[in-house]
């Protein structure tokens, strides 16, 4: 059996814990969520986490802890093709 063309790709993801505040309740609580890339410090850090936890029910207070972890994803060419979308094509930049 013939191994199968695949498209990998290595993508590096911030695994955080984040402490909050249960407005409603007033109660703390920790969450823990995956935010795509990296940060360069924990202000840009606690951004990204408010802009994806902040509502008007409950709010990021602390970064509690944070860690990348870099996964190899991958699939075959076929499903590729089907789920990928079209780009236009590359140029280069003329001097």
């Amino acid at each position: 059996m013939a191994k199968e063309a695949m498209v990998t790709r290595t993508i590096i993801t911030t695994k955080v814990n984040v402490l909050c505040l249960d407005i409603v309740k007033a109660e703390p609580f920790n969450k823990s969520l995956t935010l795509a890339g990296t940060f360069k410090d924990e202000k840009t850090l606690m951004k990204a986490v408010s802009n994806a936890i902040n509502n008007e029910n409950q709010k990021a207070v602390h970064v509690v802890d944070a860690q990348n972890i870099e996964t190899l994803y991958g699939m075959t060419e076929d499903d590729f093709i089907k789920n990928a979308k079209v780009l236009p094509p590359r140029t280069k930049k003329e001097d």
